[in-house]
């Protein structure tokens, strides 16, 4: 859904929250601002009831903070959030990526590799949204294949957090050769069942998209995942 379609009167939970998080991950609502309940009933053409629910379960997911007198706002974001966040990630992704790599198949390829073919196919033209969708299926593809169900679920929330960090340390030529270079790299680690390096990719590839943030906090977070 973009962000100038409504989602009808007719909705649940689960579609109020997931078009509240792309508004929150894409920036529209950003660090601190209030969500009125009135205001994304109007704009989403969606009931209270929904909305309402899908606000609780942000707050479940730390990107929502429910404040008395206040109401929900979106949570904030600051240096000690972005460490704790992709520390996590490489944590959870890294075990994933170990993992994968000594499983890693043929199909596994194939869908990883179509991934990233259309992430770049979406960038080149221009269509910033898409691309965040395939450059999240590819590194699904890869961590799918270590066949953990409950690793996989429990990645959500940190990526959901980091994409607030990672979209403002995107730009178009950043992602069309570093960043594919890196994810590339990743892949390559797989393919040849390289634990070790298919980890050190991954946590080379998280460390780079901090430092185009702030380079004293990808500083800090390589030393504290060394």
């Amino acid at each position: 859904m973009t962000k100038a379609e409504p989602a009808g009167k007719q909705t649940t939970t689960g579609q109020a929250y997931d078009a509240i998080l792309e508004l929150i991950k894409d920036g529209t609502f950003g660090p601190g601002e209030p969500l009125r309940l009135q205001k994304l009933s109007t704009e989403l053409g969606m009931s209270m009831t929904p909305i309402r629910e899908a606000l609780r379960r942000l707050e479940s997911t730390g990107l929502v903070d429910l404040l008395p007198h206040r109401g929900a706002v979106v949570r904030p974001l600051s240096l000690d959030d972005l460490v704790d966040t992709y520390r996590t990630r490489i944590l959870l992704e890294g075990t994933l990526c170990r993992r994968a790599a000594q499983h890693f198949d043929k199909a596994d390829e194939s869908r990883a590799f179509e991934a990233l073919e259309a992430q770049r196919a979406a960038l080149e033209r221009g269509d910033a949204e898409q691309a965040r969708v395939h450059h999240k299926e590819f590194h699904y593809a890869i961590y799918a294949a270590a066949g953990s169900a409950w690793l996989m679920r429990s990645t959500e929330q940190t990526w959901h957090n980091s994409e607030r960090y990672r979209i403002q340390s995107e730009s178009d030529n950043d992602l069309l050769t570093t960043r594919r270079q890196e994810h590339e790299r990743m892949l390559a680690a797989c393919v040849k069942h390289d634990p070790d390096e298919a980890l050190e990719a991954l946590r080379a590839h998280l460390i780079s998209t901090v430092s185009h943030l702030d380079a004293g906090t990808a500083k800090r977070l390589l030393i504290l995942t060394s």
